[in-house]
C-alpha cells in the first residue's frame, strides 16, 4: 500500500488540486451568470418604470393642454357687423350697417333722411346705436311717444289711443324756452342737464329768445339738435 502511495502520490495530489481548481472556476462562472441575470432584470425593470413614468407624464401634459384649451374663452370676432333696421318715415327704409359710436341721427341720414311727413319730435335722434336695433320714424299724428327699440326685433309702444288710455303718453304742451325751468327743458329731446343750464345762462345774459331759431345761438345746440326739438318749443 505504501509502495502504491509513494508511486502515485504525486499524480494524486496533482489530480486533487486540478479538481479543486476546476470546481472553483465552475463556481465563479455560476455566480457571475446569476449576477448578470439579476443586473439585466434590474435594468429591464428600470427601463419599464422609466417608460411608464414618461407615458404618464405625456398623458398628463396632454390632458392639461386639452383642459387649458377648453377653458380659454372664445374671443368675439373683430369682424362682427353692427346692423340696424330703419323704418317708417324715411326716404330709403331698410337694414344698414353702421359703425361703433353712431347715433340714431346717423342711421336716419344713411337711410336718406326723413320725409316731409316725419314726426321729428317723437324720436330721440341722439340715442346711440346697437346691433339689431329697430329705428322707427313715425308719421305726424301717428304716435305721441318715440318708437325706438334697442337690441330687439320688435317695436315698443302702441297707437296714440292706446297710450292715452294707459296714461303713459307725454304732454303735447309746447315748452316756452323763455320761461321753462331746468326740468322742463330737460324733457325736450336732445337736451340734458348741461344743455338746460346753457339755455338758462344764455337767456339770463342775452335776454329772452325772440324766435325759436335763436336757440341755435346757445353753445352745443346745432341744426341737428334744433330739428329734433323745434316742434316742441315756443317763445
Amino acid at each position: 500500500m505504501e509502495e502504491i502511495w509513494e508511486k502515485y502520490q504525486k499524480q494524486i495530489i496533482i489530480t486533487a488540486v486540478a479538481v479543486i481548481i476546476v470546481a472553483m472556476f465552475f463556481s465563479i462562472l455560476v455566480g457571475a451568470g446569476k449576477g448578470g441575470q439579476n443586473q439585466q432584470s434590474e435594468s429591464s425593470l428600470d427601463a419599464s418604470s422609466s417608460f411608464s413614468m414618461d407615458r404618464s407624464s405625456s398623458m398628463s401634459n396632454g390632458k392639461e393642454r386639452r383642459t387649458n384649451s377648453s377653458d380659454t374663452p372664445t374671443k368675439p370676432s373683430k369682424n362682427q357687423k353692427t346692423m340696424v333696421d330703419v323704418k317708417g318715415a324715411v326716404k330709403n327704409p331698410g337694414v344698414y350697417e353702421v359703425k361703433d359710436g353712431m347715433r340714431v341721427i346717423d342711421a336716419v341720414e344713411i337711410a336718406g333722411g326723413m320725409t316731409n311727413s316725419a314726426d321729428r319730435k317723437n324720436i330721440n335722434m341722439a340715442q346711440q346705436l346697437s346691433d339689431q336695433q329697430v329705428i322707427y320714424v313715425p308719421v305726424k299724428g301717428e304716435v305721441k311717444d318715440a318708437v325706438v327699440q334697442e337690441s330687439e326685433n320688435k317695436v315698443v309702444g302702441g297707437s296714440a289711443a292706446e297710450q292715452n288710455g294707459s296714461g303713459s303718453s307725454k304732454s303735447t304742451k309746447l315748452v316756452n324756452i323763455n320761461s321753462a325751468t331746468k326740468e322742463e327743458l330737460q324733457s325736450l329731446n336732445g337736451v340734458g342737464e348741461k344743455k338746460a343750464d346753457q339755455i338758462i345762462n344764455f337767456r339770463e345774459e342775452q335776454g329772452e329768445f325772440k324766435t325759436i331759431e335763436d336757440l341755435k345761438k346757445v353753445q352745443g345746440i346745432g341744426q341737428k339738435i334744433f330739428e329734433g326739438l323745434q316742434d316742441s318749443i315756443t317763445v
